[in-house]
């Protein structure tokens, strides 16, 4: 028979994996904005609303049941792995918001001729998301190194993509928006690999450190 707190933490698993997969559309829409000049704040901003309104219940909802239970060792660091994997959630469809923001604060910019960069990146950074979700759903720890190596490639691309910026003949108001994606692309991924942590953590009890 299933305990009380047993059935607390799986309602809090898939109230996070509710968090994963409306952060992940929101990056979605935010990229398709940016790359087809699509202004998608009003809706970025409102889902990403949503996945915090939903990483403060899985905080509530977590600390009801510490306080309610009384949680072994396992169920504890589960527990304490969910509220940190809410957070990075949470950063997800806010930095998705970001993205779309930046038409509105920058107006309209010329895009770039060659995007190719670009585009490896969003997609690179995409797939970390949803590896980190799928790692969330099924609990295995294996997926965490298949992510660890995408996250990897995505910092490369990063790296090629600032080099890009810094040479390229345009805009300034062009470089600053790119310059801005790529960043919160890239923090999208760092975030990815602190899930996979964090699950790591739940399922072995052993801290690691992807980055």
């Amino acid at each position: 028979m299933s305990r009380p707190l047993d059935l607390g933490i799986n309602q809090i698993k898939n109230l996070l994996i509710k968090m994963g997969q409306l952060a992940d559309e929101t990056l979605e829409l935010a990229l398709q904005g940016f790359f087809e000049k699509q202004d998608t704040y009003v809706r970025t901003k409102a889902w990403s609303n949503t996945i915090l309104i939903l990483a403060e219940e899985v905080e509530d909802r977590a600390t009801e049941l510490l306080a309610l239970h009384q949680p072994m060792a396992t169920d504890l660091r589960t527990l304490k792995a969910y509220i940190k994997i809410a957070y990075d959630l949470e950063r997800y469809g806010r930095y998705a918001m970001d993205i779309s923001d930046i038409m509105n604060r920058l107006g309209a910019w010329e895009k770039l001729e060659d995007e190719e960069v670009f585009k490896k990146l969003a997609d690179s950074s995409k797939k970390c998301v949803d590896i980190s979700i799928e790692t969330i759903r099924s609990m295995n720890e294996k997926l965490i190194w298949e992510l660890s190596k995408i996250e990897a490639e995505t910092d490369i691309l990063y790296l090629e993509a600032l080099k890009i910026l810094s040479d390229v003949d345009a805009p300034s108001k062009t470089v600053v928006a790119y310059l801005l994606t790529i960043r919160y692309l890239e923090r999208i991924a760092d975030h990815s690999s602190y899930v996979s942590e964090a699950i790591s953590y739940a399922v072995t009890g052993k801290r690691i450190a992807l980055r």
